[in-house]
């Protein structure tokens, strides 16, 4: 049997996921012991030579500094040091914490390890145990077994005739080789750059795009037939056209389309969306050297677009009014829908026309040690995940034109039809550019739950946890708990959940909810933010030329919508620093907690602290600026 089949790992992940959910509630930590829980490979996550592990910390985690991995009971190493090797994210995450000088942060917890090395199809015996900052170890988590890979057929492209040149359009023979490869093998694209269309993959199968190795998407929008794209929702009028690489079966829509497809490798994979931005590129925090692309919109894509240009331009020539043409026929980098048992890793993804990476009606699904580079890519979303279930993203480095991590769950009064989405467990990410690190919404209309985001880092980023709906949408978020995170020089407000939120593309195809929006039972617990003497906003290159401060942005938002009446219902803050922000509004909130909060220097022009429309609000220990 191939080792897509074999998933001794699936079935843990909701039990698991479900414990992180609990640890984080007051009142429940003191009854859990001090050990590592949840121990568990993700999706997918081990081929022959490797294992990845993932687990929750324990209740009692103040004192935790690392963790000690042990393989087949001998120490194998930390998760700090691993994770210096195996996570794009890492080291941004170390020159964050090396620019607090103060030591104000909060500290990022490793949790995930990359055991490599493995000989194939061998069984492994994992544990994991805490260490604390005066060198003790806690009790060990429980003993997992993992048995790695066998080798996996490799099917390479160039053996179908598909050539790296750059400029021959290899859409056939690359499927060809899709086709062809068994059940359990791997699809290999090796080191040069390869031109294609909209690919196809099937169940049971590994894409690996090596180091060294592009896939490049075709600038052309005939090579993404719309007769072989999808519809968003059910309910949706417009066709879109699939993206580079996809897994789309126009049939079925659930989870169990397709099962155990891997998408994998050091490579590149890249589309011809947009032009490079005319500006030099920007060298990052860390010395790396990131893409910049231009900035459009529906108006200037014909000027600044590449197969975005060609795909409006299409769509409008097929009668489409340009709206429409902007917001539904442009390509993503990748589409998969229906796919049980999903990991990517490794990869880096750039320049869509349209998103990064949608993952649409899934189940148990990894994202592990990725890219994303995709600024300032009009609505370039980075991983999109809409009606998906027990999905793990970690280790991961966004910068990106739109959303970092977003969560959908359908549009409008059809949308309750629809499943939720559901059992996410968001950590050890670093964010920088993009609209929203953690984004609920603004699809929201069959519930979007479940969710815990802990451990990653902001840096630039627009807004860390994004909440947005409206009246139209309806639906909403509910079971979040976003702890454990820091935040610096973000470019809007800190948290913002918001019952106002408008789209400048919406195409209203679907009917509006009968029932507004909400946001229910969040907890955003001991998190950081700081915006620093050296902030400046992001160039925007569109809407007002005026020069924007911290002041025109709250650090904390809670908006209800007011004219309908929806409120947001038991939002707890706990245990939030904020250095040098602006203001604190509450307007449309029933049953919330604001407690523990401290404002160390304050930007803001008015009251620290504004409440209206908040029955039931608890104040507890709120340190306003001194006259605030």
């Amino acid at each position: 049997m191939s080792h897509c089949c074999r998933l001794p790992i699936c079935t843990h992940a909701p039990k698991a996921l479900l414990a992180a959910f609990i640890l984080a509630l007051p009142g429940l930590a003191a009854a859990v012991g001090i050990a590592p829980t949840g121990l568990r490979v993700p999706a997918l996550a081990y081929d022959d030579h490797s294992i990845v592990l993932v687990w929750q910390k324990p209740a009692d985690y103040a004192k935790v500094v690392d963790y000690k991995i042990y393989l087949n009971g001998k120490a194998i190493g930390s998760a700090r040091e691993n994770a210096a090797k195996f996570s794009p994210a890492a080291p941004y995450v170390k020159a964050f914490h090396a620019a607090d000088k103060a030591g104000r942060h909060v500290k990022i917890d490793q949790h995930n390890f990359t055991a490599d090395g493995l000989k194939p199809d061998t069984e492994y015996r994992f544990s994991v145990r805490a260490v604390h900052a005066d060198g003790s170890l806690s009790a060990p988590s429980k003993v997992i077994t993992q048995r790695s890979a066998k080798p996996s057929p490799r099917c390479d492209i160039t053996a179908h005739g598909a050539v790296g040149d750059g400029q021959t359009l290899n859409t056939g023979a690359i499927q060809d080789t899709i086709t062809a490869c068994p059940a359990g093998g791997t699809v290999v694209i090796p080191k040069g750059v390869f031109k294609s269309g909209a690919l196809f993959l099937k169940s049971d199968l590994t894409l690996d795009v090596t180091e060294g190795a592009t896939l490049l998407g075709s600038e052309r929008a005939e090579d993404y037939p719309v007769s072989l794209g999808y519809t968003l929702y059910t309910y949706s009028t417009t066709q879109r056209p699939p993206s580079l690489v996809n897994a789309l079966n126009r049939s079925q829509r659930t989870a169990g389309a397709f099962r155990n497809i891997r998408i994998v490798g050091k490579g590149t994979i890249t589309g011809s969306g947009w032009k490079r931005a005319a500006t030099p590129e920007l060298q990052d925090e860390t010395g790396r050297i990131l893409p910049q692309y231009q900035f459009g919109t529906n108006a200037s894509v014909g000027k600044f677009g590449i197969l975005a240009a060609d795909q409006v331009k299409t769509a409008q020539a097929e009668g489409l009014p340009l709206g429409a043409a902007y917001s539904q026929r442009r390509s993503s980098l990748m589409t998969l829908r229906g796919v049980e048992n999903l990991y990517i890793g490794g990869i880096t993804g750039q320049n869509p026309a349209f998103h990064g990476i949608m993952v649409l009606e899934g189940r148990n699904v990894a994202v592990n040690g990725i890219k994303l580079e995709t600024w300032d890519v009009n609505n370039a979303d980075g991983l999109e995940f809409g009606n998906s279930e027990q999905i793990t993203v970690f280790n991961s480095f966004f910068d990106t034109g739109d959303d970092c991590i977003n969560f959908a769950a359908g549009t409008g009064e059809e949308a309750a039809r629809q499943e939720p989405q559901r059992e996410a467990w968001i950590f050890n990410n670093y964010t920088r550019r993009g609209h929203g690190m953690v984004v609920l919404g603004s699809h929201t209309g069959a519930w979007i739950e479940d969710i815990l985001a802990e451990d990653n880092v902001a840096n630039l980023t627009w807004i860390g946890l994004r909440g947005k709906s409206n009246n139209i949408n309806g639906g909403g978020a509910r079971r979040i708990v976003y702890r454990d995170n820091a935040h610096r020089d973000l470019q809007r407000e800190g948290f913002i959940l918001t019952l106002e939120y408008s789209d400048i593309n919406l195409l209203l195809d679907y009917k509006a909810a009968k029932v507004p929006g909400a946001f229910q039972d969040i907890q955003i617990r001991h998190n950081s933010l700081e915006f620093t003497a050296d902030w400046k906003p992001t160039p925007v290159p569109s809407g007002p030329k005026r020069e924007l401060a911290v002041v025109d942005f709250k650090a904390l938002e809670v908006q209800g919508d007011m004219k309908t009446q929806a409120f947001h219902e038991r939002i707890t803050v706990d245990d939030l620093l904020l250095i040098n922000t602006s203001s604190i509004k509450i307007d449309g909130l029933k049953e919330g907690v604001l407690r523990n909060v401290r404002f160390e220097g304050y930007q803001g022009k008015d009251e620290a602290v504004s409440i209206k429309n908040a029955p039931g609000l608890k104040l507890e220990n709120i340190q306003k600026p001194v006259g605030k």
